[in-house]
């Protein structure tokens, strides 16, 4: 692999965890507005309900395959092999590389 691609994929892999955090954020700061755990301005609770509404938007879009990893890799934000009921781990790792190209790309 040359040094193009290997940027590539780490600017890809950045990309992915960014959007992750900051949709975890979000839903973190909703919910304790929601209960009255912090006071944040309407300008701001805007600004989070337009990401989690926006990746929701995208993700509901998604092929059903693609939405279950996207949904919990980037949105649950899980680790691990929380896939082996479901799929084989090269299917997994073919069709995670296109549910984070395609979640890419749609946003």
């Amino acid at each position: 692999m040359n040094y193009k691609a290997l940027q590539n994929k780490e600017n890809f892999k950045e990309k992915i965890e960014l959007l992750s955090r900051n949709y975890i954020n979000s839903k973190r700061v909703l919910n304790e507005v929601e209960e009255d755990v912090i006071n944040v301005s309407e300008d701001r609770i805007e600004v989070h309900r337009k990401i989690v509404a926006h990746i929701n938007y995208v993700t509901e879009a998604m092929e059903e395959r693609e939405r279950l990893i996207i949904e919990n890799e980037v949105l649950k934000g899980k680790r691990g092999k929380w896939y082996k009921e479901m799929m084989s781990e090269s299917t997994y790792y073919r069709l995670r590389h296109s549910a984070y190209y395609n979640f890419l790309r749609s946003l």
